[in-house]
């Protein structure tokens, strides 16, 4: 077909032409699909990771600050609601001054921080992942902890996705590890 004012052929696409570029487009996505939803839940194991040492190293670095006792408790309270301590660390924590050195938050004592969780397709268990995490984690004022900690994030909807965890040692310092146990499928 040609343009009688220019005398150059129409352009555009054959309906043979057509289907083969949507064919490569489909086998392409099918290949990619699948590698970007690992590297989607990979990085959303990481950031949650992250997040959780930062709220660790708050309230370590608190304790030293302000030579008390500072906790950072599990807690699955509404938002809105009574901050309280109790329940499993992956669906929210709080960091709190422990003025009497009792663990609990009590009348009267600050909270520092309150963490919101993990996504729900993650899970927070011990390096091992037969544990969830459901003990508070005490600073001291000289920012020690007691015991050695490793929390252990972990996907529940993608058994591929390299896990990150949280390593504490007994001065209480946290460093990041990747691949620090192993997470069965649907840990935790």
């Amino acid at each position: 077909m040609s343009d009688k004012r220019t005398g150059r052929q129409a352009a555009g696409f054959s309906l043979l032409e057509l289907i083969v570029v949507v064919s490569i487009v489909v086998v392409t996505a099918t290949f990619a699909v699948p590698g970007f939803s690992y590297l989607l839940e990979s990085t959303r194991i990481r950031t949650a990771a992250v997040r959780l040492m930062h709220d660790i190293v708050l309230a370590r670095s608190e304790a030293i600050k302000r030579n008390r006792q500072v906790v950072l408790c599990p807690t699955d309270h509404a938002q809105g609601a009574a901050p309280v301590c109790g329940g499993v660390l992956a669906a929210g924590w709080l960091v709190f001054e422990d003025s009497d050195f009792d663990g609990t938050l009590d009348d009267g004592e600050a909270v520092l921080h309150a963490g919101s969780g993990l996504p729900d397709q993650l899970s927070l268990t011990n390096r091992s992942a037969r544990k969830v995490v459901v003990q508070p984690l005490r600073f001291r004022p000289d920012g020690s902890s007691p015991g050695n900690k490793t929390l252990m994030v972990c996907s529940r909807v993608e058994p591929r996705a390299t896990s990150w965890s949280v390593v504490m040692n007994l001065v209480g310092r946290p460093r990041l590890a990747r691949d620090w146990g192993v997470c069965p499928a649907g840990a935790g």
